[in-house]
């Protein structure tokens, strides 16, 4: 997969949303030092900052594509944005993040290095803020990988049991916080934009029209939104 003509067939937009499970630690003093790992386009710090939630943090973000870190850099927010995998965090020290944030990242990975390199960098007593896809048996989405039908041809795995993934994060090593699922849904304007190729949207953070047309949502049948919210211990 070229990782840049992925990065611009599928922008993240600007919607200002901040998941619920993340508000008690981005919040907190507690957790100064931030990382958002797989960043993307910066759709998660741009609705941090918009809220006042960065101020007196340290904040860095990772991704592997070139031009994803750029629009990162370009956007109003005092970060530390790096080109680097989330399979092996190079640019990030050990024990040194005290709140880890990784959203649609973990399932177009190789999900076992890239918890081994959460345990590396989070510091003892550190957050780890995992949200993923979790697909029902009777999942359907119209995309087809390795003969299966898909939410997201790119994605190496897609979730259907717990254990998949809670196996990976040693309870020795850490403890769950948060396990929450909460069903599907995709804003018809997403869909529509996409498929015609109209991409410039994603600059468009603040359009009240633009966030009025996402206000008109379908469910995805058999598909959820997965958050979980570890303590490394």
């Amino acid at each position: 997969m070229d990782i840049e003509l992925y990065a611009k067939a599928t922008p993240q937009y600007y919607t200002g949303y901040v998941p619920g499970g993340l508000k008690p630690y981005i919040t907190s003093d507690r957790y100064k030092t931030i990382l958002d790992c797989g960043c993307g386009d910066g759709s998660l710090l741009y609705a941090l900052n918009k809220a006042g939630y960065l101020k007196n943090k340290r904040v860095s973000a990772v991704d592997i594509s070139h031009s994803r870190v750029e629009f990162v850099k370009a956007l109003d927010i005092k970060v530390n944005a790096c080109v680097d995998n989330a399979e092996a965090l190079d640019t990030v020290k050990g024990d040194s993040i005290d709140l880890l944030m990784t959203t649609q990242v973990i399932e177009h990975v190789d999900d076992v290095k890239m918890v081994s390199s959460i345990e590396r960098v989070v510091r003892r007593g550190g957050i780890v803020y995992v949200y993923t896809v979790f697909k029902m048996w009777y999942g359907w989405y119209f995309y087809r990988s390795n003969g299966r039908w898909v939410l997201d041809p790119t994605h190496l795995r897609e979730y259907s049991s717990d254990s998949e993934l809670l196996r990976l994060f040693d309870p020795q090593k850490f403890k769950l916080l948060k396990n929450v699922k909460r069903l599907q849904w995709f804003p018809i304007a997403d869909f529509v934009l996409k498929r015609i190729g109209v991409n410039n949207i994603v600059r468009n953070r603040d359009s009240a029209l633009w966030k009025f047309a996402r206000l008109w949502r379908v469910p995805v049948l058999g598909y959820y939104e997965w958050e979980l919210i570890f303590k490394k211990l």
